[in-house]
C-alpha cells in the first residue's frame, strides 16, 4: 500500500518536471525591458505575453496580441479583457497592449493604468507603433513605442518604449 503511494507521487513529481521542462524553452525567450510613463511616473515593465488570433481585417490571417506588463498575469487574463482589466482597476499590473497584424501595423492599443480609470486608453492610432525585429508566426520581437507624447481622453498624458521577445501562442 505504502509502495503505491510513493509510486503515484513519483509519477505526479515526474510528469510536472517534464512539462516545466518542456515549457521551459518558451518561458526562457519572452522577455521586456523599457517603461510606460503615465501622468510623469514610469513604471518597469518586465513581463510580455503574445498570442495568435484570428485576423481582424482578414479572416485568413493572424493578428498577434502583445501584451507587456510591469507584472506577472495569471494566464487566465492574458486573453479575458475582463479579467486584464480587473488587474490594472486595481492597481495590481500596469500593461501595454497591441494587436499587430501580419503586415507588422499596429491595428488596436490598450494603455492599461488605474490613472485612466475604468476605461483604460484604447483604440486605434498611427502614434503608435511596433518596429519589428523578428515576426514569423512564432516569435515575436521588437519594440513597442508611442511616437510622442500622448494624452488621454482625460487628458492625462502618456507615453511609452519598451523593447521585447516573445513566443506567440497559438490561436484558441
Amino acid at each position: 500500500m505504502r509502495e503505491k503511494i510513493v509510486c503515484k507521487h513519483a509519477v505526479k513529481i515526474l510528469v510536472l518536471g517534464l512539462a516545466a521542462w518542456w515549457m521551459l524553452p518558451a518561458a526562457a525567450q519572452n522577455r521586456a525591458e523599457g517603461k510606460l510613463d503615465v501622468d510623469g511616473k514610469p513604471v518597469a515593465i518586465t513581463q510580455v505575453y503574445a498570442y495568435a488570433k484570428e485576423g481582424f481585417f482578414d479572416k485568413k490571417k493572424q493578428d498577434v496580441v502583445v501584451l507587456l506588463c510591469d507584472g506577472a498575469v495569471p494566464a487566465p487574463a492574458v486573453r479575458d479583457v475582463f479579467a486584464y482589466k480587473d488587474l490594472i482597476a486595481t492597481g495590481k499590473v500596469h500593461c501595454v497592449r497591441q494587436t499587430i497584424d501580419a503586415d507588422k501595423q499596429v491595428i488596436n492599443f490598450d494603455v492599461g493604468h488605474q490613472r485612466f480609470g475604468s476605461m483604460g486608453e484604447n483604440g486605434g492610432s498611427t502614434e503608435h507603433v511596433f518596429e519589428a525585429q523578428t515576426f514569423d508566426g512564432k516569435t515575436i520581437a521588437g519594440r513597442a513605442r508611442t511616437k510622442g507624447p500622448q494624452k488621454s481622453f482625460k487628458d492625462v498624458p502618456y507615453t511609452y518604449d519598451i523593447t521585447f521577445s516573445a513566443a506567440i501562442e497559438p490561436k484558441k
